[in-house]
């Protein structure tokens, strides 16, 4: 939480990774094309049951030495999504980063 000061009164600015997510999708064990349209879908029916609202999209962070294709996959899916101002208005990766925190639009 930061404290910002307007006017000489104090005032709270929660920052929106700070909330718990409102729901979670776990991708493990789906193909990348099968996380893809999933996730699609995903964010598509959280959008419109809860606007403004977190969302969790856990990935996992790939096997020992084979890289990360779902969680590259989802990751350039909310880049895209984000730049066309459609479903999500920001991502993070969180820590550990094996899932995303999405705030949807």
């Amino acid at each position: 939480m930061q404290i910002t000061y307007s006017g000489g009164s104090e005032v709270a600015v929660v920052d929106w990774t700070d909330r718990g997510a409102d729901s979670t999708f776990d991708l493990h064990g789906q193909t990348v094309m099968e996380a893809a349209a999933n996730v699609e879908r995903f964010l598509m029916a959280q959008g419109r049951a809860r606007p403004g609202g977190i969302v969790r999209l856990i990935t996992g962070r790939g096997r020992g030495g084979g890289g990360a294709p779902v969680r590259t996959r989802v990751r350039t899916l909310l880049r895209h999504f984000r730049e066309e101002g459609r479903l999500v208005r920001d991502f993070v990766m969180e820590e550990g980063e094996g899932s995303f925190l999405v705030r949807l639009r």
